[in-house]
């Protein structure tokens, strides 16, 4: 049975995996397409994520990407130019992240329509070689082009204002 938040939350996730998609397409010319879960797992030690939340007064959603550690450094070394043996610096990888999805929170608010929502500035988190912890509530989908391309999960939850602390005020 689907609940109306629950099909809120499909629906949304599609609208975010598109903004996603969209973000690196034009910034990295990357045609990612939804995938299985299992596609393509590299076994790569280590992940990378990135969030940010965009909120209104009735709540907020946040976006994460997630990426294994060789999609993270793959996805940094396309959007700085980066020749493919290069190592980006633990720090190009946090800004590369944090960059992307900022980009898709900005595609994901236009889509929207909805100028009531405001964009915070995006964490960053690495960690490993388990798997990272994936929020219990966050619907997800899997993107990726091909075999030896970036691969990037997006994840989406929404919490209502009472999970959240209350009413957001308008400026």
């Amino acid at each position: 049975m689907t609940t109306a938040a629950g099909s809120l939350v499909s629906a949304e996730l599609a609208a975010a995996a598109e903004a996603v998609r969209e973000t690196c397409g034009l910034q990295l010319g990357l045609a990612l397409r939804p995938a299985p879960d299992d596609a393509g797992a590299t076994g790569a030690a280590g992940w990378c994520r990135s969030g940010i939340d965009l909120t209104a007064a009735d709540g907020r959603w946040r976006l994460t990407l997630l990426a294994d550690a060789q999609s993270a450094r793959r996805l940094t070394q396309r959007l700085f130019g980066l020749d493919p043996d290069e190592d980006p610096e633990p720090a190009d990888l946090a800004d590369a992240l944090k960059e992307l999805v900022n980009i898709a929170a900005g595609v994901f608010k236009r889509d929207r329509r909805d100028p009531r929502l405001h964009i915070a500035l995006p964490d960053f988190a690495e960690g490993g070689p388990a798997p990272a912890p994936l929020p219990p509530d966050a619907a997800s989908v899997r993107l990726a082009a091909g075999p030896l391309d970036p691969q990037v999960r997006v994840l989406l939850d929404w919490r209502g204002a009472a999970e959240t602390g209350g009413e957001r005020r308008e400026p």
